[in-house]
């Protein structure tokens, strides 16, 4: 597996358990660590991962720190003290669908009940 392969996967992880967590699913110790680690990762590794997205260079330039910014949200939000207020969660969702857009166009990420009620 390449770089480029590794960073999305992170980041859809990433995406999916941020959307539990809006949609109030437990966090329970493992799922909390894999958050932080997955942001951590993400965050450190989006510089100089060599993503592609159509547009100028500028607009690569923007996806990479929508990244960086929903690797700290992400960590804030796992955190049991961060307040989600409508404004915050509103912020976090966009950011959300606008890196969907622009690296998972075609891509249904669809929250597995079942599987995200255990934490």
């Amino acid at each position: 597996m390449d770089s480029v392969y590794l960073f999305r996967m992170r980041l859809q992880l990433m995406i999916i358990m941020v959307k539990a967590r809006l949609e109030g699913y437990p966090v329970g110790k493992f799922r909390k660590e894999a958050v932080l680690e997955t942001a951590s990762r993400l965050h450190k590794d989006v510089p100089r991962t060599d993503i592609r997205i159509s547009g100028s260079k500028g607009t690569n330039h923007l996806f990479k720190e929508r990244v960086r910014l929903l690797s700290v949200m992400a960590t804030a939000m796992i955190l049991d003290d961060y307040p989600l207020g409508i404004h915050r969660r509103e912020a976090v969702l966009d950011n959300i669908e606008t890196i969907v857009s622009l690296l998972f166009p075609e891509q249904d990420f669809s929250l597995y009940h079942k599987i995200l009620q255990a934490a």
